[in-house]
């Protein structure tokens, strides 16, 4: 469901972060703007980018760059989603240093992390999902182990925006 969301909200990305900057290395956490109201998209686009480098997750799927500007949300979604590549793979470990990265920007984690594990012995984590929100904003980041070698999302909403859009209250799950 969540792509399909994404392919009708619109998002944006592409290169080594969110933003198509290509940017690498460590950066550090931008100070949160003053006052009470909503988080600017620009200050949500900068705390994700910041996030996916500092975390180490994979750069994004320049894909998902072609669908920014479609879909009756457009301008209310900010995206990333990087997958993992042969000997780099994306794994909950990058997952998780992303879910930090956005905590320690201000992020708090809204209801409950939802976990599925597949059947074999190890009971590998094959899916996981957190939605963090601040200010008006709300983001789900999600790790699939997939077919593949794994991949890393984070989809953040305006939540006024997407209501005024017509789009259910957390378009991403």
């Amino acid at each position: 469901m969540a792509l399909t969301m994404a392919k009708a909200v619109g998002v944006t990305g592409c290169g080594g972060n969110a933003n198509g900057t290509g940017a690498a290395g460590p950066t550090s956490v931008a100070p949160r703007p003053t006052g009470t109201g909503p988080l600017t998209k620009a200050v949500v686009q900068a705390d994700i980018d910041s996030s996916v480098v500092d975390a180490g997750t994979p750069p994004a799927d320049p894909d998902w760059a072609a669908m920014a500007d479609r879909g009756r949300g457009k301008g209310c979604v900010i995206a990333y989603m990087g997958y993992g590549a042969e000997g780099a793979p994306a794994g909950v470990p990058q997952y998780e240093a992303l879910v930090r990265e956005l905590e320690e920007r201000g992020w708090e984690q809204s209801g409950r992390r939802k976990e599925r594990r597949a059947e074999d012995e190890a009971r590998t984590v094959i899916d996981v999902q957190t939605v963090l929100e601040q200010r008006g904003w709300s983001v789900t980041t999600e790790y699939r182990a997939g077919t593949g070698q794994g991949e890393v999302k984070a989809m953040a909403f305006d939540v006024a925006c997407a209501k005024k859009a017509g789009l259910d209250e957390n378009p991403v799950g």
